[in-house]
């Protein structure tokens, strides 16, 4: 049986419209269809551009050659990122019909690339930790993880074939592995972030969700990057298990473990890379350096609407507060020390293997997961990129994450594609 429209991947749909098998309106009325049916579960949007969207595809059907790369593909947008007419709320009471009158320099890159935005999903509270409404879409009761909580569900439950997410800490990673699709967080400094609201701007980036590692490289072709070339000889892994290994489920040690066997019967060279024990202070470096850049961030809203705030972005102040010039000072040297040391494993590895997330998505909506798996590669500014492989005890989706050296993010992408065809 054929697939419905909104359960291709991007790259499949691009084809198909290619080919005139076909329309992007079809494709649009597909997702629409899908959300009606499920949106009431799932919750994965805070607004909605029907008619734009029926709009905008119709205009594309009718030109005789393809806008761009990602012609045609329904787009959703998180919802702290600034869209010309629909609300941007960043999850908050603050700013809950505010609408900015401009897109965001991302927003406008990718429908210039001939992608067609849907609306906005979910966000947590200024994409901090303070959950928002959206369920898993895999098992209503439990966290589609957060930031990026309506995007990452979104694609998961075929309502968008691509979705924009942010990450300061695991915001887009950890979604991914919860929602059980690939995620990708650049490079640090890889696209402009210019009308996102930011949160640490030396630590916030962009990423995505989409179905298959290949359509990030449709997404990157977006922002003019070419694709690296296939992989022609089988890759250098580094299995990094991290000093917080013990903290991950013992199922998830065991998915990662499977993980590097499965790759390296597939005949990748896999071998442990051990992080130096100074990394164990990376942690404590990335939450400095975001709750007092967060404080800086929303120093305004902080005078002027402090009482709108939860008590979970209450809580950042006061600990951003705290952090002395000195100990952020200390946090950026501490830094600076860990990616010295990691142009080491970049000697001998083509990525590394590590988790996604601590296992399964919790239960409960009120907690959104521990980003203990990504904090430190945020900080890094690695790009990630997360690829559902097995489930948990609970049937819940589980992960792998694939990091890479900076600012090659497109050799990533197709080590990606490798890896996810051996692990299918």
């Amino acid at each position: 049986m054929a697939k419905s429209p909104n359960r291709l991947s991007a790259s499949e749909a691009v084809l198909r419209m290619a080919e005139k098998r076909l329309k992007a309106r079809d494709l649009v009325e597909a997702c629409l269809d899908r959300i009606e049916a499920r949106e009431g579960q799932v919750h994965a949007w805070e607004a909605l551009d029907p008619e734009g969207a029926r709009k905008r595809a119709d205009i594309l059907d009718k030109r005789s050659r393809p806008a761009g790369p990602l012609h045609g593909i329904p787009l959703a947008v998180k919802d702290i990122i600034a869209t010309k007419t629909m609300p941007t709320t960043c999850g908050s009471a603050i700013y809950r019909d505010h609408v900015v009158g401009k897109d965001a320099a991302c927003v406008t890159q990718l429908v210039k690339a001939g992608a067609i935005v849907l609306g906005k999903a979910v966000t947590t509270e200024f994409a901090g930790a303070h959950a928002g409404k959206t369920h898993n879409p895999h098992n209503l009761r439990h966290t589609p993880a957060g930031s990026s909580s309506g995007s990452a569900a979104a694609v998961a439950d075929f309502m968008a074939p691509v979705g924009y997410g942010t990450q300061t800490a695991g915001s887009v990673i950890r979604p991914g592995a919860f929602n059980g699709v690939v995620a990708y967080k650049g490079s640090f400094g890889w696209a402009d972030m210019t009308g996102i609201k930011p949160y640490s701007p030396s630590l916030d980036t962009l990423g995505f969700f989409t179905r298959e590692a290949n359509d990030l490289a449709l997404i990157r072709a977006a922002y003019g990057h070419a694709a690296a070339d296939p992989v022609r000889e089988p890759p250098r892994i580094g299995l990094m298990r991290t000093p917080w290994w013990d903290l991950a489920e013992p199922y998830n040690r065991k998915n990662i473990e499977e993980a590097a066997r499965t790759l390296r019967a597939a005949g990748a060279r896999v071998r442990e890379w051990k992080a130096p024990d100074s990394w164990a202070g990376l942690m404590q470096a990335q939450h400095r350096i975001m709750t007092k850049e967060a404080t800086q961030a929303y120093a305004k809203e902080r005078r002027r609407f402090s009482h709108l705030f939860s008590p979970v972005m209450q809580g950042v102040m006061v600990e951003g507060d705290a952090v002395s010039r000195r100990q952020y000072a200390a946090a950026r040297k501490h830094k600076r020390t860990a990616l010295a040391q990691l142009d080491e494993a970049w000697d001998r590895f083509d990525f590394l293997l590590a988790p996604s997330a601590r296992g399964e998505a919790p239960s409960g909506l009120g907690y959104t997961g521990d980003p203990i798996f990504n904090r430190f590669w945020t900080l890094l500014g690695m790009p990630c990129i997360a690829l559902p492989f097995n489930a948990g005890p609970l049937g819940l989706p589980l992960s792998v994450q694939l990091i890479g050296p900076r600012n090659k993010d497109d050799q990533l992408i197709a080590f990606a594609r490798w890896v996810e065809r051996r692990l299918a």
